[in-house]
């Protein structure tokens, strides 16, 4: 009675969120396949009888989803599964059993197969994941998809590990623990830390800049002062070579000058002298 009870309630809990997410069957009047029959409600013949679908972009997660899903089979059905996995683009008709891995916004097969709600993302609670069942005129369709990438590959690993036989109803609702970021405080610290340090460093530098711009300037104005002072001390000096120079030459002139004046004398003593003797 009590396990009837669960049922009825997990039941409508699922209907109460595929109405949320306008999720809808995609053929009406046929009957999802129950849980209970997994796996081999996707084995015939003793050969695995489904294709495993992820998106064409889907994340990483997903990926290792199917691979823990190929994995899984392997190992039931005592055989490798070739070629039975599958991008969504590469499914051409709903007329096979599927196991859809993602949620609608990242495997359009996933779209398709829930009736292509108008909301993909938001119809899931964080820290829940669910595995739900279509049927699909003779064929089953499986969708595994969480909250979170995480979530995704949390209840593929939650379906895989389960008893034959101790699943029921058509769909299961799976807690997860979603992972928080977590802030680092140290690390925050060091980086403000370095951040304060790479400050300090551009402030250092830019004060010796400052210091060596300013000791250039004044460099520069003690030179050209310099060379004021030199230049005046430089003139005089040539000036008085000059005057030297030139008074060295007056002197010249003047000695040149009483020579000339001593020979013309001498000559004017010597024609006086002649003169004197015809008289």
């Amino acid at each position: 009675m009590r396990g009837i009870i669960i049922q009825v309630v997990v039941a409508l809990l699922l209907i109460s969120i595929a109405l949320a997410a306008d999720v809808s069957q995609p053929v009406t009047g046929v009957l999802p396949p129950d849980l209970s029959n997994f796996p081999d409600m996707f084995v015939k013949d003793g050969n695995f009888n489904a294709v495993i679908v992820v998106g064409d972009k889907a994340p990483a997660s997903d990926v290792i989803a199917q691979s823990n899903l190929v994995q899984f089979f392997g190992g039931y059905l005592g055989k490798s599964l070739i070629g039975d996995t599958k991008l969504s683009s590469e499914i051409g008709s709903l007329n096979q059993n599927i196991i859809s891995i993602g949620s609608p916004c990242h495997n359009p097969t996933s779209a398709e197969i829930m009736g292509n709600p108008n909301k993909c993302d938001n119809w899931l609670e964080p820290g829940k994941a669910i595995v739900i069942m279509y049927g699909y005129r003779d064929y089953a369709h499986m969708v595994i998809e969480g909250y979170t990438d995480k979530g995704t590959r949390d209840a593929v690993e939650y379906l895989v590990k389960q008893k034959k036989g101790s699943l029921s109803s058509s769909s299961i609702l799976i807690d997860v623990e979603e992972t928080k970021p977590e802030i680092n405080e140290s690390g925050m610290k060091e980086k403000i830390e370095g951040k304060n340090e790479e400050n300090i460093t551009a402030d250092i530098e830019i004060e010796k800049e400052k210091l060596i711009f300013q000791l250039n300037e004044k460099i520069a104005s003690k030179s050209a002062d310099s060379s004021k002072k030199i230049i005046p001390e430089i003139k005089p000096s040539i000036n008085k070579t000059k005057e030297k120079e030139a008074s060295g030459q007056k002197q010249e002139i003047k000695a040149e000058q009483q020579e000339q004046k001593k020979e013309t004398s001498a000559i004017k003593r010597m024609i006086n002298w002649f003169v004197s003797l015809f008289k």
